[in-house]
């Protein structure tokens, strides 16, 4: 294949409720192209959330397609393309690389039955040193463990046992490899040995060789397959490389990945991330710990909760019903309203973001609920109030890392769709009393693709997040204090009275 003088790069970041395809010029250092699909999770009963791999995968497809043709380039001048995509997720594929169940997504908690197990032949704090992320059923541990225990048949017709990236990579090249940043989630990564941990999981009668090996982000797993190079309207033959977690490629476009910078990722969920050089001790507050893109660092994160998840909901109700309307109409009549509503919302909560962090605090989950509804509440306040609330849950989850830190400073840097709401940024700045700088780009995801497929381009890339700066005022910060105890008093009551083993 003759080298791309363009040098394209096409960025797939798949998420749990859909998918976005990018094309950016990292010759030229432009966004051409950005599409968005949905797609939807299967609950086929209690405790079970799957994903049909045909469906999805022909959602991914068409997301391609159309930012190929959106773009408007040549095929001979893309350099690549790359995959990131939400952790924890897995698909058992077998030697055809076909999937013999549907694949298993973060909430499902098939897997619960079977933490006693792991604690009993692991032990929490070994755990936790060998994987950095502690007990619980949303990671890929235990419901591997559920199909080893539960359903032999169905694991035994696997070759392969693929993390949603790796799944994608595979369907493009054909390639059984994973990656480090993107399998720490699985907790089936030892993360300082940047290596599968496969001690512990013969302990648990788990073998490695379901495995696929690990190469580093960025590294070349293959040549896109003639069929799908068909489909997507590339050549075959273009190299596919391999790309990361989702919000590790993310802090890594929005210049958020360096020792010291707190990335908050403010998506579906608000996913804070800070890259360190070791790992912390356990503790019930201690983050998750995952590796990062490059060798000899690491991503302590922590997650405020489903944030944007209830915004998207708002959005649509301020669409009305209107079918010639989409989100981002809903998006920005919410902004309008918000502007205009008090500070406080008129004491209304929404209590989608999770105010604690921790092992304990993110072992039970209470319903979304709206709290303090009256009938002079209007969608402005509600559309304030779910701002406020996550805020309030990102600064507690913020504060845990600069905790952490200190006394080194550090940078708090935030990215993502809400990042782009001038309110958000403000208001997250007055309720954790310290400056946010915005990353002002539109696709990090983008950005962060282009460095792992193109690293020599000759980009200043920090260049091409410019920031924005938000001070924090005073007053503000001391008002939002009060309405932050208040949430935090009632999350904790909601949480006790409704919450749901995780």
């Amino acid at each position: 294949m003759m080298a791309a003088t363009e040098e394209l790069v096409l960025t797939i970041d798949a998420g749990g409720s859909g998918v976005k395809a990018t094309v950016f010029s990292a010759a030229h250092a432009r966004l051409l192209a950005c599409v968005r699909r949905e797609y939807r999770a299967s609950f086929p009963e209690p405790g079970r959330v799957e994903f049909d791999p045909v469906e999805w995968w022909a959602v991914v497809v068409q997301a391609c397609r159309d930012a190929v043709e959106a773009a408007g380039a040549p095929p001979r001048d893309y350099a690549g393309l790359t995959c990131t995509g939400m952790r924890a997720p897995f698909v058992l594929v077998d030697g055809a690389g076909e999937h013999v169940a549907p694949g298993v997504l973060v909430p499902d908690r098939r897997g619960a039955a079977y933490l006693e197990v792991i604690e009993r032949t692991i032990g929490r704090e070994l755990l936790y040193e060998r994987t950095g992320h502690w007990l619980s059923s949303r990671f890929g541990l235990a419901k591997l463990l559920w199909f080893a225990r539960a359903a032999p048949r169905v694991l035994a017709r696997a070759h392969h046992v693929l993390q949603f990236h790796d799944w994608l990579v595979l369907r493009f090249s054909g390639a059984v490899v994973s990656e480090p940043s993107s399998a720490s989630m699985s907790q089936l990564l030892d993360i300082r040995r940047r290596a599968w941990a496969s001690e512990m999981l013969a302990a648990l009668g788990l073998s490695d060789a379901l495995l696929p090996p690990l190469l580093d982000a960025g590294t070349e797993a293959g040549g896109l397959l003639p069929q799908v190079a068909e489909e997507v309207g590339l050549l075959a033959g273009t190299p596919v490389h391999v790309g990361g977690g989702d919000t590790h490629v993310s802090a890594l476009g929005a210049s958020a990945a360096s020792d010291g910078t707190i990335a908050v990722v403010a998506g579906s969920t608000t996913a804070i991330q800070l890259t360190a050089e070791e790992v912390p001790s356990r503790a019930d507050e201690a983050p998750l710990v995952s590796a990062h893109l490059r060798p000899g660092s690491f991503a302590w994160e922590t997650n405020a909760g489903e944030t944007g998840v209830i915004y998207r909901w708002l959005a649509e109700l301020a669409c009305g019903a209107r079918a010639d309307r989409r989100a981002h109409d809903g998006v920005a009549e919410l902004e309008r309203l918000a502007l205009a509503a008090p500070l406080g919302a008129r004491e209304l909560l929404v209590t989608a973001a999770r105010p604690r962090w921790g092992e304990a605090a993110w072992s039970r989950l209470a319903p979304v609920t709206l709290f303090g509804v009256r009938p002079e509440h209007s969608l402005g306040d509600l559309a304030r109030a779910a701002i406020e609330c996550a805020a309030y849950a990102t600064a507690t989850a913020v504060g845990v890392l600069v905790a952490l830190r200190a006394p080194a400073p550090v940078l708090v840097r935030a990215t993502g769709g809400a990042s782009r709401s001038a309110l958000w940024a403000q208001v997250l700045a007055d309720v954790l009393g310290r400056e946010v700088e915005v990353a002002d780009v539109a696709e990090p995801s983008a950005i962060g693709g282009a460095q792992l497929v193109c690293p020599g381009a000759g980009h200043d890339w920090g260049a091409l997040a410019p920031m924005r700066s938000f001070e924090p005022e005073p007053e503000r910060h001391a008002r939002y204090a009060a309405h932050a105890a208040r949430y935090r008093d009632v999350f904790a009551r909601l949480d006790a009275t409704f919450g749901e083993a995780a």
